[in-house]
């Protein structure tokens, strides 16, 4: 399955890539998602996401790296807002 996705972070792993298109198994997950994008570092022991960023699916924010996916959808990552 594909899906779309729109990165709006500078991490290191993404950094020059700002929007593409990944190819997953079916069934896959938020987790598998992050590990086929060597993001292990955002995912928690607990199952859910670090709070370094915000990950949304279809426009609508995921709190699991068991959240799982179908063919199509738009996945967005975005970093935190902080300020000083």
């Amino acid at each position: 399955m594909e899906v779309e996705i729109e990165n709006s972070t500078n991490l290191e792993e993404l950094r020059l890539k700002k929007r593409f298109e990944l190819e997953l198994s079916e069934e896959a997950t938020i987790g598998e998602l992050l590990s086929e994008l060597d993001l292990n570092r955002l995912k928690e022991e607990d199952g859910s996401l670090s709070s370094l960023v915000m990950v949304f699916k279809n426009k609508k924010a995921v709190r699991s790296v068991d959240e799982k996916l179908s063919e199509g959808d738009k996945i967005k990552i975005m970093p935190l807002a902080s300020g000083g």
